[in-house]
């Protein structure tokens, strides 16, 4: 009978020392990786891009596919809407925010990522339209972001982890690469235009 209250003492002290490191320790652990992860994958420097590979789709008219896809992508803390065009093959996403709230180059870089990862996950998208509520619409279009890629047809192969992060994400790091996309593939338009086709 004496011997059964000690291992229960034992038990108990182990359980009540397993509970503090796993508080203490453990859990406030995993939290700082899961709030690092987090930034990481709001930033198009240090986005994974593999979690948005299982949102690829022949088809852009599935809603839901298109809003699972853009909330994988940085700019994914920012509330938006959708409006598909299934007759123009176009698609736009309206930020709750003003491009004015982010620093120009680092909109820059979030527009370029976020645009490729679309026309590279939705193989029939042909226009895509960023709009702000600050009336800024900045608008992409395939034939554009294939030629800067390679060649018509080229975007599927950046579906490959890898040569995605070759070809789109550290290319991100040099400043004059995001200016030439910007200035070459994406487009303004004008604000009232963006709520039409």
């Amino acid at each position: 009978m004496r011997r059964t209250g000690v291992w229960i003492v034992v038990l108990l002290v182990v359980g009540m020392i397993g509970l503090a490191v796993m508080e203490g320790y453990v859990k406030p652990k995993l939290d700082r990786q899961a709030k690092q992860y987090e930034m990481d994958q709001n930033d198009p420097l240090t986005h994974h891009i593999e979690p948005t590979v299982a949102y690829a789709s022949p088809y852009m008219g599935d809603a839901g596919n298109l809003i699972n896809l853009n909330a994988s992508l940085p700019f994914r803390n920012i509330g938006r809407t959708f409006q598909l065009y299934p007759e123009v093959l176009t698609a736009e996403i309206r930020y709750q925010t003003a491009a004015g709230d982010t620093e120009p180059h680092k909109l820059k870089e979030i527009l370029l990522y976020n645009a490729t990862a679309n026309f590279v996950m939705i193989d029939n998208l042909e226009k895509l339209k960023f709009v702000f509520e600050d009336e800024t619409v900045f608008v992409a279009d395939r034939e554009l972001v294939e030629s800067w890629y390679g060649e018509e047809g080229s975007l599927s192969v950046l579906r490959d982890a890898e040569v995605w992060e070759e070809q789109v994400r550290d290319r991100l790091r040099d400043a004059d690469y995001v200016r030439n996309f910007a200035e070459r593939v994406l487009h303004l338009e004008e604000f009232q235009a963006a709520n039409g086709q």
